[in-house]
């Protein structure tokens, strides 16, 4: 019975494998297309913003929107600006699937349902939950600090948050909560036996 589970966790660290190369692949062109590109795009927030000139008396932006803006001949801040904000994602993501990797590698050498796995995997979940939430946060302070590169005279600060996260993050405590139980069910049943 075994066997078929380290059969479904190889490909699944295929997957894991797969998916690392074109995360980091996906990284290095979005940071090459940033520094080689004659034009970027920056999406800028419009909380707070000074008021946008050629617009009506009677029109503004909406407050806590966004806008995206196209930034031709960049300097290097803006160049790093349009790269900044997806950072603290990206590296979380890459972050969770090398540790999953590690978690289903560790399963396929001992037991899927031992300790081991079920300790990593909650493990992954909280720092999925805290990790979440810190990139939500650089995002939006990056998001601010490039809108300093548009606005002449302020910035505009607004919080967006994905809450993918939180899913995936309470997904892999629960998942893991189940596998410890399961092993200490096993330990139990062996004691018996």
């Amino acid at each position: 019975m075994i066997d078929g589970y380290r059969d479904w966790l190889g490909e699944l660290r295929t997957a894991l494998t797969v998916a690392t190369v074109l995360g980091a692949v996906a990284g290095i062109g979005t940071v090459a297309q940033a520094v080689t590109a004659d034009a970027v795009e920056l999406t800028i927030q419009t909380a707070g913003a000074p008021p946008y000139p050629g617009l009506p008396p009677r029109v503004s932006l909406s407050d806590g929107g966004a806008m995206d803006v196209t930034v031709a001949d960049p300097t290097w801040a803006e160049r790093f600006a349009s790269v900044a904000v997806g950072v603290p994602s990206y590296l979380l993501g890459m972050v969770i699937i090398v540790a999953l990797w590690r978690i289903v590698r560790t399963a396929l050498r001992t037991d899927p349902f031992a300790a081991g796995p079920a300790r990593g995997l909650r493990r992954l979940g909280i720092g999925t939950l805290v990790g979440g939430l810190v990139a939500d946060v650089l995002r939006t302070v990056a998001g601010a600090l490039g809108s300093t590169l548009v606005y002449d005279d302020g910035w505009a600060l607004s919080a967006s948050y994905s809450w993918w996260w939180l899913l995936l993050g309470f997904g892999l405590v629960a998942v893991g909560e189940v596998l410890r139980r399961g092993a200490a069910m096993r330990a139990e049943l062996e004691e018996v036996v």
